[in-house]
């Protein structure tokens, strides 16, 4: 049998190996190398009672043992894993990683929108926080909700500062309605792309915006400074306006659509629609169609409660929450599946030019091994600042004291802090360690806001999220091994190496 064999797995590890069956695929992870195999489908009854067994020994079994075990259930012994490790492209562990490379400016939480399932309260969240507590926001009068270009600046200078020898930097431009405060947005991009070569380093600037505010002009001068932009719009005009409404209550698909239009083919191919979908509006597939109606070559889709937004009353009442619902997501989650593989079989769908759905990550985490490329960056790569000046481990924790890590004007990054943030993260991997998909996920499986949110602890990982991570997982594996058998060779191409994966593909 091959070296890393699924079926002899080496130390204590339980169940030896994690066995699904997807798409019409019977598919093995090993638990021990993260190496995928694809599954003869009349063997799979055998090899899932032959795990069961293994399973549920109380001591590791010998390798003796788990040979007479794997002829007691006529395991066969043929297996060969279907993606090797390409090439020494091999990702760095990054659960662990000591330097900084990204951060997240909340420039406004100001919005002309209000979204249903909106974590900032409709637009109104940061304002009474701020005003309740007082606090002086970069320089100016109490209860001001906007970033002034100077606390831009003390942010960058702050991930340049703790980046360590990282070359790749991510800068994202948050809110609100960050066209909102247009001044400091462009502020930061020059100020990054003026030292650029001092620092020796490459900035990616990410904005998400939610369109009424985005004419060509604009987009053209955002582009040409290397800001790539997302349009939050959540399918055709009944969904959208249904979910994303003006503060006066009128629909603002219309005005977005019309903002489209206007965009030259060669803007439009740069810009990512952006959708949330939610349990009153499910139907991913007819959304990612509406979006490319739309002329939207780049999308993401991603469920409600994926968003790396705060988890507050308003968001959670669009979570996908019942047992009808949940069964729902997962069955939309296997249409768009199907739609992925059978538009990228057919070359309509270039992937490194889409995020689609998240797979990117799960499909390139699986491709490459990844034991070494899960992580929630949260604090460990990434920080986010709020307009105030505040720092906080990622955007879901913005605003939450208890949780707040250091000021940009009173000593930057609090180290104490940080360690003890670092050390209850720590505390996850000891309470997740008998997950058979651990090494998969590091974190990702249940964001630490979620766990804080449900549980009052980050390191206690909320279990429906983790069950859909798992659902995730199935299908992305899945996908690779139909992928594998219809487009094979071409594997690598589809997925290339980011060095900016970590928060998404380099669209260009």
């Amino acid at each position: 049998m091959p070296k890393d064999d699924i079926f002899l797995p080496g130390g204590s590890l339980k169940p030896p190996a994690y066995l699904l069956s997807k798409l019409g695929r019977c598919v093995g992870i090993s638990t021990r190398s993260g190496n995928i195999y694809a599954l003869p489908a009349e063997s799979f009854p055998a090899l899932r009672a032959w795990n069961e067994e293994i399973s549920g020994l109380k001591t590791a079994p010998s390798r003796s043992e788990l040979r007479r075990l794997a002829n007691k259930h006529r395991v066969p012994t043929n297996l060969t894993s279907l993606f090797p490790l390409p090439g020494k492209k091999q990702l760095r562990e990054i659960s662990r990683r000591p330097h900084f490379t990204d951060i997240t400016l909340n420039i406004t939480s100001s919005c002309n929108l209000r979204c249903r399932y909106c974590w900032n309260d409709r637009g109104q969240y940061s304002n009474n926080s701020f005003r309740e507590s007082g606090q002086k926001l970069g320089g100016g009068e109490p209860g001001e909700s906007e970033m002034s270009p100077e606390t831009a600046r003390k942010a960058v200078d702050l991930l340049v500062s703790l980046r360590g020898r990282e070359k790749e930097l991510v800068v994202d431009f948050y809110g609100g309605e960050p066209l909102l405060n247009l001044q400091t947005l462009l502020a930061a991009v020059d100020y990054c792309r003026a030292n650029k070569k001092k620092w020796k380093v490459n900035f990616h600037f990410l904005l998400a915006t939610n369109g009424t505010l985005l004419t060509p002009k604009l987009a053209r001068e955002l582009i040409s400074k290397g800001v790539q932009i997302a349009v939050s719009i959540d399918g055709g005009k009944v969904i959208h306006d249904g979910n994303r409404p003006f503060a006066g209550g009128k629909g603002s698909f219309s005005e977005i659509a019309a903002n489209l239009k206007k965009m030259p083919r060669g803007i439009m191919k740069r810009l990512v629609g952006r959708a949330t979908v939610t349990p009153q509006h499910a139907q991913m597939t007819r959304i990612f169609d509406d979006l490319r109606r739309m002329g939207f070559e780049r999308m993401e889709l991603f469920e409600s409660e994926d968003a790396c937004h705060r988890v507050t009353p308003q968001r959670e009442a669009f979570f996908f929450k019942t047992d009808e619902q949940y069964a729902l997501l997962c069955r939309e989650y296997e249409r768009l599946a199907l739609k992925y593989i059978d538009e990228t079989t057919a070359g309509r769908l270039n992937y490194r030019k889409t995020f689609f759905n998240r797979f990117f990550k799960l499909m390139q985490r699986l491709y490459y091994n990844h034991q070494v490329a899960g992580g929630c960056p949260a604090a460990q790569g990434q920080l986010a600042v709020g307009a105030d000046g505040g720092i906080y481990p990622c955007t879901s924790f913005l605003g939450i004291g208890e949780f707040k890590l250091g000021d940009l004007y009173k000593g930057g990054l609090d180290k104490k802090k940080h360690a003890c943030f670092l050390a209850q993260v720590q505390r996850r991997f000891k309470n997740c360690s008998a997950c058979s998909l651990f090494s998969l996920c590091r974190t990702t499986g249940s964001c630490l806001n979620i766990n804080h949110y449900f549980n009052g602890d980050i390191s206690k990982p909320h279990e429906r999220s983790c069950r859909l991570f798992k659902e995730k997982i199935e299908l992305a594996a899945a996908a690779l091994a139909i992928l594998n058998e219809k487009i094979p060779g071409k594997l690598e191409e589809l997925f290339g190496f980011d060095p900016v994966g970590r928060r998404g593909n380099k669209l260009y």
